[in-house]
């Protein structure tokens, strides 16, 4: 049996999605989608496991899954509003980097180069590729993606919200 202490939460279940079973599910913005392997549900006290047969992204903040044993929408229907958990040892959630931080916690920040000039805002994170970047705009509303990468960012300064970052010549310009 599934203890609450094994478990992390990781969001919400939607409403289903159309008439198969299938699910929306919003998905905290730390968790790997890639890891989940189970969804599991508190039920009337009892941690319950379903397996996910296939998961997809819906939008930023959600994914549609197809469960296991859930097969038609009256099914999908009875697990509206629960929490979603997964077992801590699948390891699903994104690690916060050696300051403590997750490159979501810089959204808002202004990015400025080495030699003092601004560049633009954070205005959020892309990471459904491998190379995680991150969104910013620049003046005259000009939007622009810069990888998050530890050998370009030079200093994070928390209190003034900014970040100081080495822009390699022609990356702004792509």
């Amino acid at each position: 049996m599934i203890e609450e202490k094994e478990l992390v939460e990781i969001g919400k279940v939607g409403k289903p999605h159309g008439i198969h079973g299938e699910i929306n599910v919003y998905i905290d913005e730390d968790v790997i989608i890639d890891r989940l392997e189970k969804l599991i549900v508190n039920i009337d006290g009892i941690y319950v496991p379903f397996f996910i047969e296939s998961i997809r992204p819906k939008r930023i903040d959600s994914v549609i899954m197809s469960l296991e044993g859930i097969e038609n929408e009256q099914q999908a229907a009875e697990l509206t509003n629960h929490e979603a958990f997964a077992l801590i040892t699948d390891d699903v959630k994104e690690q916060p980097d050696d300051d403590g931080m997750y490159a979501s916690d810089l959204i808002g920040y202004t990015i400025v180069h080495t030699n003092g000039q601004p560049i633009g805002v954070i205005t959020g994170v892309e990471d459904s590729t491998e190379n995680a970047l991150f969104i910013v705009e620049l003046p005259g509303g000009v939007t622009t993606y810069i990888p998050i990468a530890d050998d370009l960012i030079d200093e994070i300064d928390q209190d003034r919200k900014f970040i100081i970052m080495t822009i390699p010549e022609g990356l702004l310009d792509l």
